[in-house]
């Protein structure tokens, strides 16, 4: 069957880009060869360790930086800044920010554009926090939405302001990483959240929820994602209640817009 088809997979790979079929290949490498073969646990102390379950969050993330990259090249990086920061926000709206202000240093008369990109960027770490809640709480998902559903509303809002009035930008605009799978990102994201799911636990435990809050706030600083799977899995765990932890969610949300 191959070599009667070998002209068209010639073709095939005359216009495929081969740096993402690299990339689509490993990930299949990943999540059909390595992920039956972790044992699932848990290991250790203070909630333990559950190997397979962070295997399946590095696939997680790396296949939302995938999604990001193919959606990049589909509608192409270089079609206005709001479409720009958009497509960047499902990769890192940190990313998309620093590059974007780093930017209208250089370029002052393009304040407006860039913040419209920035706050398309930000508008979709919104979709990505219900996303990442619903990989291992599905309630947790559903009760962040009454938190997340306004300021998502008003940024999209922005963002449509910016695409009726985007025009075509160079694509160095947009300094995002050029591989597609970002393992090594995706790796040291699974291990940020083991950390943080060890000192949720430990907070928990000792201080409550007003403890919870405050360490909320200070992970949020940082990044939403590894506090936000810490949260679904304490409700999966039945540590804490849905409630409790959306709200969390929610602070630490406020804060890495803050910072933002």
């Amino acid at each position: 069957l191959l070599l009667l088809e070998k002209s068209a997979l010639h073709d095939f790979v005359a216009r495929a880009d081969i740096v993402a079929l690299r990339a689509a290949f490993r990930f299949a490498v990943m999540a059909v060869v390595v992920l039956p073969l972790l044992p699932p646990g848990p290991f250790g102390p203070f909630g333990g360790v559950y190997p397979r379950q962070l295997w399946l969050l590095v696939l997680f993330f790396s296949g939302l930086t995938f999604a990001g990259h193919v959606a990049r090249r589909a509608i192409g990086a270089s079609r206005g800044y709001a479409v720009a920061g958009l497509l960047g926000g499902l990769v890192s709206s940190t990313s998309v920010t620093l590059s974007f202000a780093r930017l209208s240093r250089e370029h002052p008369l393009l304040g407006r554009p860039l913040f419209q990109g920035v706050v398309a960027a930000n508008t979709m770490i919104y979709l990505r926090v219900v996303l990442t809640a619903g990989v291992l709480s599905p309630a947790l998902a559903a009760a962040l939405i009454p938190y997340v559903a306004a300021p998502f509303a008003v940024g999209l809002a922005a963002a449509a302001s910016g695409f009726r009035h985007s025009r075509p930008t160079a694509a160095r605009a947009l300094d995002l990483p050029s591989n597609p799978l970002q393992l090594r990102s995706a790796l040291q994201m699974a291990l940020l959240f083991q950390v943080v799911l060890f000192l949720v636990y430990v907070v928990d435990q000792q201080l409550g929820s007003s403890g919870l809050f405050a360490t909320a706030a200070v992970l949020g600083l940082n990044d939403t994602d590894a506090l936000t799977l810490s949260m679904a899995r304490g409700v999966g765990d039945q540590r804490m209640t849905v409630e409790v932890a959306a709200k969390a969610v929610a602070v630490g949300l406020l804060s890495n817009t803050c910072v933002k």
